[in-house]
């Protein structure tokens, strides 16, 4: 076929060839009006028939054909020429194949065959697997976790502790009679501490962590001296050391206190949740317990650099997860007084 995009089919020529007859100049007239090359799609001469004569070329100077009527049905896309035939006989009769490498045999051993008796089977699942509880794996770490809380809670007094050698040496230098012995500041737990713990639906992932804190606190400052109370979001709202229906608007500790506060602050769970906690209720919980004397550490299961920098003014931000240490409490609480 040549160039042109042939928009009439085989049979449609085939038809026209019978109606014109046999004179091989109309034949070819009509191949190329229809869109055929002449020189390739011509049939063979028949018997007793003289061989066509070579096609003449046409004038140049003719004007340009119209394309043939397009047939009903046809679609307009150009049809791609049949690919080239790789299975065409070659000189002397047989077939012409690719040069293809020479594969060399491969040496393998053959795979171990497993003996299923040997292997252990499964327990089967019971009521006791469906409903037993995995172990829990604190986010903090067990074994400095302690730690961890008495440098969170711990309040440090000043005048309470050693005699400040190097203040005395400062007096005596400057000729200064000092009136009271100086001492130097020591933490304590005496005062106290206050855990909220946020009972929301952002903070649920994390209840049995809540509770195992609790326990540690309570065991670490004593129950004297320990005040749980629940909340749902926000403080603001109600909270108690009780069931919801037992909480009432929230009041501050005792001046002094180390108010510990177990919640993501309104960063997590979903963002349009109805009862997300805003940064304006967090805000004045946080300033109540500032004016009241106290000091506020915020645990938060997320980076806290999510915390709003409206919050971290008012409270120290602690990431509560297994990478916190000793050092990093001690070196955060250590910038507040």
């Amino acid at each position: 076929m040549t160039d042109r995009v042939a928009e009439i089919w085989v049979a449609d020529w085939v038809r026209a060839l019978d109606e014109v007859g046999d004179d091989p100049d109309v034949q070819r007239t009509v191949a190329r009006l229809l869109g055929f090359g002449a020189a390739d799609l011509m049939p063979a001469p028949r018997p007793n028939q003289p061989p066509c004569p070579a096609a003449t070329v046409p004038s140049t100077d003719a004007p340009p054909l119209a394309p043939p009527a397009r047939l009903p049905g046809d679609t307009g896309i150009p049809l791609e020429p049949p690919p080239p035939r790789t299975d065409q006989a070659a000189p002397g009769g047989a077939a012409s194949l690719p040069d293809l490498p020479v594969l060399e045999p491969v040496g393998h051993d053959a795979p171990d065959v497993n003996d299923w008796a040997l292997v252990r089977s499964l327990d089967e699942v019971t009521e006791r697997h469906l409903r037993a509880r995995p172990p829990l794996e604190p986010l903090l770490t067990t074994r400095s976790s302690a730690a961890i809380l008495s440098a969170a809670l711990t309040t440090p007094v000043r005048d309470d502790g050693e005699p400040d050698i190097e203040a005395l040496v400062d007096f005596f230098a400057r000729g200064i009679p000092p009136t009271r012995l100086p001492r130097a500041p020591r933490p304590t737990l005496r005062f106290g501490v206050q855990v909220l713990v946020d009972l929301g639906d952002s903070m649920q992932p994390y209840r049995r962590d809540q509770q195992e804190l609790v326990r540690q606190i309570t065991g670490l400052v004593g129950a004297e001296l320990t005040q749980i109370r629940y909340f749902a979001d926000a403080p603001v709202r109600g909270a108690g050391p009780g069931g919801r229906r037992t909480w009432r608007p929230y009041r501050t500790p005792s001046q002094g206190t180390r108010v510990l506060v177990v919640s993501d602050l309104g960063v997590g769970g979903p963002l349009l949740h109805p009862r997300r906690a805003s940064v304006a209720e967090w805000y004045d919980v946080l300033d109540e317990i500032v004016r009241a004397g106290c000091t506020a550490l915020a645990l938060v299961p997320y980076p806290v650099d999510r915390v709003p920098t409206e919050l971290t003014r008012l409270l120290s931000a602690l990431t509560w997860d297994r990478t916190t240490t000793v050092s990093t409490v001690a070196a955060l609480v250590g910038r507040r007084p």
